[in-house]
């Protein structure tokens, strides 16, 4: 769906239907933030309007990688990845320390998080170091 969404807005924007540039489109972000918390903080939060407000958001993200040319896709592709990279090294540590995650508390699992964060960039330097 991001990769239609990403069809819709190139061919808007050949009939000049676009921002100028990057810059307004974070505003758009911005915005589109404070329209889902708003649905969500409602006195009676209703699904399908958070469910619009979620799709606007999307949409104003791919708006902003196609106007940094980046494939949305792709970084979505990457994004998921590297999660799961992360979360397999926070399920090694935990195991490694005889925890379990659902046990944990946030600042505990962020603990964890971050060590395996640190973990992955540093493998990364090592690995493009011997590249």
């Amino acid at each position: 769906m991001l990769q239609k969404a990403l069809e819709i807005q190139l061919k808007c924007a050949e009939f000049g239907f676009d921002w100028p540039d990057a810059a307004p489109v974070f505003d758009k972000i911005l915005e589109e933030i404070d329209e889902v918390k708003a649905e969500v903080n409602a006195t009676e939060p209703q699904q399908h309007k958070i469910e619009d407000e979620v799709g606007d958001l999307l949409f104003a993200v791919v708006n902003l990688s196609r106007h940094l040319h980046i494939n949305p896709d792709l970084a979505l592709a990457k994004a998921t990845e590297k999660f799961c990279k992360r979360f397999a090294l926070v399920q090694t540590f935990a195991a490694n320390e005889s925890l379990e995650l659902k046990n944990l508390s946030a600042e505990e699992l962020e603990i964890l998080w971050q060590k395996a964060k640190l973990s992955l960039i540093q493998a990364d330097k090592v690995s493009e170091e011997a590249g």
